[in-house]
């Protein structure tokens, strides 16, 4: 009963102790709630609380029609697109997009793009906001090392891992072994301008 008499001493009644050591233990547990999601902790969060490995909804090579159960339990809404086939380098026949709203990434519901290209899922595109990044970089150099392009400012690939973050476009980008090749041409094009 030390810590009483200890409060006592310093003109503290039980029930001011007692008060005392509930708000501690709240905001102790809410520190450790918040750094438990890393979408509400850039700075000093655990990299390892977030995995960046592509989500299992990514299914690369696989049609719309595969994705069509994923389109429907992982996102709010959803609508597909056809885009120019010549916009597409992937492509040669058919270029579509389907807008996936509320996907959940990092701790919040996001728009991921899936792109197809003549029928196969060839990358995503997930857009997040420029204060996710910070936190992003730590779990994805925790969890793939160090990048294999950096451009200061504008992307970081990790391409053994097919897996890429944007700064000047805040998002996430996950590709197939297929578009790996043309993705990889791109930051090399970005890294040698610098």
């Amino acid at each position: 009963m030390t810590h009483k008499r200890e409060g006592a001493a310093r003109g503290l009644s039980e029930t001011a102790m007692t008060n005392r050591s509930a708000l501690i233990s709240t905001c102790a547990a809410a520190m450790v709630a918040l750094l438990a999601n890393p979408a509400h902790a850039a700075d000093g969060f655990d990299p390892s609380t977030f995995d960046p490995a592509p989500p299992p909804a990514f299914q690369f090579g696989e049609s719309v029609e595969a994705h069509a159960a994923t389109f429907a339990s992982d996102c709010t809404s959803f609508g597909t697109r056809t885009l120019p086939v010549e916009e597409m380098p992937l492509a040669t026949e058919s270029h579509m997009q389907v807008d996936c709203e509320g996907f959940e990434y990092y701790g919040a519901p996001r728009l991921a793009e899936f792109v197809f290209a003549d029928g196969a899922l060839t990358h995503v595109w997930v857009l997040t906001g420029a204060e996710d990044l910070p936190g992003m970089q730590a779990a994805f150099d925790y969890s793939f090392g160090a990048p294999s392009h950096h451009v200061p400012g504008a992307v970081m690939a990790y391409m053994p891992h097919r897996a890429v973050l944007r700064f000047d476009t805040p998002e996430a980008l996950y590709m197939s072994e297929a578009a790996a090749p043309f993705f990889a041409a791109w930051f090399d094009g970005m890294v040698s301008e610098q």
